[in-house]
């Protein structure tokens, strides 16, 4: 067991002659770390509410304009929350999370385009045609001639 020990320390004494550099950097050494000014933000408004009960609250505004406020009682939340983008924007974003999901609002965020009109017309047949008890997955069955043939489109018709 003596043996395995000064093994390790003469590999680690190998260690620190052959690559001195790694042990001059990291924050042990006061040369390369330096504080970083910005990590020193003060928190100007600051608020937690815990009813142990579920619900909650929380509010907090920074010194460098990032504000955050929610509430929330276990199954639902809701909250927003600004910050000041890089490029000088005001970021705003507005939020409800519950049983259906995480639904955000901002006016930064991306919006879809509109539906083409075939597509929207495709979805509601398929609809139309599940409230009718017809589901089509995509499965061939030979039991299944008693669907309707598909109308042929006019400009197809002679």
């Amino acid at each position: 067991m003596a043996f395995i020990q000064f093994l390790a320390v003469s590999i680690c004494i190998v260690f620190a002659y052959a690559f001195p550099e790694r042990y001059e950097r990291g924050f042990a050494n006061s040369e390369y770390y330096q504080p970083n000014p910005i990590s020193q933000i003060p928190i100007l408004h600051m608020e937690n509410k815990n009813n142990g009960d579920g619900a909650y609250q929380f509010a907090y505004e920074t010194g460098n304009k990032i504000a955050q406020q929610e509430s929330g009682d276990g199954q639902k939340a809701k909250g927003s929350y600004a910050y000041v983008a890089p490029d000088g924007q005001q970021v705003s974003m507005s939020y409800v999370a519950d049983a259906t999901g995480f639904h955000p609002h901002g006016s930064h965020m991306p919006v879809a385009p509109p539906m083409p009109e075939l597509i929207k017309r495709a979805v509601e047949q398929n609809l139309a045609d599940e409230a009718r008890g017809i589901i089509d997955d995509g499965q061939y069955r030979e039991t299944q001639a008693h669907l309707p043939a598909p109308a042929l489109p006019v400009q197809y018709r002679v």
